[in-house]
Order: C-alpha cells, then structure tokens, then sequence
C-alpha cells in the first residue's frame, strides 16, 4: 500500500477505475455468455424431448382410446357399433402409425431404441389380438368376451405399459436436463452476485487510498 501512496492522485485514480471497469466487463461478459449457454440449453430441450414427450402422449392417448374402443365393441349388444367405429378405428391406425414414426425419428439414446423396439413388437401382438376380437364379433360369435379378457387385454396392458414407460422416461429426461438449467442459473447468480461485490470493493479501496 506504501508504494501506491506514492504515486501520483492521477495514476492512481486511472489505476482504480480501469481495475474496476476490468471487474465490471468481465461481470459483463460472463453474464452474457451464461444468458447464452442457458438459452441454447432451454432451446435445446424445447426442440427435442419435449417434442418426443408430447408425441409419446398422443400415441399414449390414442393406444387408451383404442383400448376403450375394443372392449365396449366385444361385449355390447348393439351390432351396429363395430360398423359406426369403423372409420375412427381406421383413422385411429393410421395416426397411431404416423406418431410412431415420428417418434422413432427422435430417438437418440440406446435406452430408448430398446424400449422402443420392445414396444413396436408387442404392438403387433396387440394389433392381433384386436383384430380377432373385431372379427370374432362381425361372424357373430358368442366368444368375443372371451377373447377380449384372455387374448386382448393381456396383449393390450404389455403394450400399454411399456409406452407408459417411455413416456415416464421422456418426461424423467426432461426434468434432469430442466434441473440442469436451474442449476447453471443458480451458478451464474451466485457469480455474478461475487463479482458485483468485488468490484464494490475494489472501487471503495481505490476511492480510500486515492483520498
């Protein structure tokens, strides 16, 4: 401290002020860059989990209501009910099949390919197991509750499981990489705040020996 109560008012002054000024671009940049880095990782999220936890929903939604479908269909009465689905189970199929390929497309992680592929194939069974439901009703058949609670449902509760799962583990990805963010940000404020402090405190020792 001796040898800065030696120099001139002038340097030191012009020593504090660019100490200080150096603290408040380096505070500066480095909240930027952290603004930076949390919104490519919130854009990041937003484009990919998201999108496969939203379709994996829908695919979710349409699986329950085909589910639903199938088991008022074998043991209604009504004859007529099998023809009065008969387009919605058909539009039902193929947005089934399109969700499916999309999500596939997302997909990154083995866990997730394993899964995926353990579903597709009890899908199949299931698809099976509902049409036959479907057709022992149109001839007729005195079996199809029958064949509902002892083929279907099994097939239709594996299926249903495992796209619950996937589900659970889109939404379990989301909430890490989500804590991460709130993580960095509690990082970036807390340096932030220790930054700002030390130039407060660089510049209220600069203006004591500069007086």
């Amino acid at each position: 401290m001796t040898s800065l109560r030696n120099l001139r008012i002038g340097t030191r002054l012009a020593l504090g002020f660019a100490i200080v000024l150096g603290l408040t671009v380096v505070a500066a940049a480095f909240s930027l860059v952290s603004a930076v880095r949390n919104a490519e990782a919130t854009r990041v999220m937003m484009q990919s989990p998201l999108a496969k936890e939203r379709l994996i929903s829908d695919w979710y939604v349409l699986t329950y209501s085909a589910i639903a479908r199938t088991a008022m269909i074998s043991r209604t009465t009504d004859e007529t009910l099998p023809v009065v689905f008969k387009d919605v189970i058909a539009d039902s199929v193929k947005k089934g099949s399109e969700t499916i390929k999309k999500v596939e497309a997302l997909l990154v992680t083995d866990e997730e390919k394993a899964v995926f592929k353990e579903i597709v194939a009890k899908r199949v069974k299931y698809q099976a197991a509902k049409d036959m439901v479907a057709k022992v009703k149109a001839e007729g058949g005195a079996e199809a509750a029958r064949a509902f609670d002892e083929i279907f449902t099994p097939a239709a509760k594996a299926y249903e499981s495992d796209v619950l799962a996937l589900l659970a583990m889109e939404r379990r990805a989301i909430d890490e990489m989500s804590q991460a963010i709130d993580e960095a940000n509690s990082r970036s404020l807390q340096l932030g705040v220790l930054l700002t402090v030390l130039t407060l405190l660089a510049g209220a020792c600069f203006a004591f020996f500069t007086s």
